[in-house]
């Protein structure tokens, strides 16, 4: 048995040289597309590296600056202790100082001043209203602060629709 095919038989030309050109052709265009992807993909990573670098450096920037701020209010702080301390020290030199005898001896020898007569003192009777003392807690209490509030909004809208 023997085979046969009905399909006719045609005969290609095919050019030899372009073929052979357009695949080193090719190789070039993709060797230079690679390159410049490369370049470019290298470009990128020069971009980050110099953004992160800046970043980096403004982080650090921002560390030393808080960590000599925190260093300076350490030292005002101590500072003020030693003032009020000091401070403390002479008010209590103050009070100690005042001996009432010394100041009345002060004033009898070198001053010359004498001790006043019984006609030479006079009374005076002052009228006092009476004083209501307030605790800090009654005075700034929230319920107070809120209270106050709504009064200030309260008169602001009044003056906001009144005519003058």
């Amino acid at each position: 048995m023997a085979y046969s095919n009905l399909a006719y038989e045609q005969e290609y030309e095919v050019p030899a040289s372009p073929k052979k050109k357009r695949p080193q052709q090719n190789k070039a265009v993709k060797r230079n597309h690679n390159q410049m992807l490369n370049k470019v993909k290298n470009i990128r990573r020069i971009c980050a590296i110099v953004v992160l670098a800046f970043a980096a450096g403004f982080m650090i920037s921002k560390f030393v600056t808080v960590h000599e701020t925190q260093q300076e209010i350490a030292a005002l702080e101590k500072e003020l202790t030693d003032l009020e301390s000091v401070t403390s020290q002479k008010v209590f030199e103050l009070e100690q100082s005042v001996d009432l005898a010394k100041i009345e001896e002060e004033a009898t020898t070198r001053l010359g001043m004498q001790r006043p007569e019984k006609y030479q003192t006079i009374y005076v009777d002052v009228k006092q209203d009476d004083v209501t003392e307030m605790t800090a807690g009654e005075v700034e209490g929230a319920s107070k602060r809120i209270s106050r509030a709504f009064k200030n909004f309260g008169s602001y809208i009044v003056k906001l629709f009144s005519i003058e």
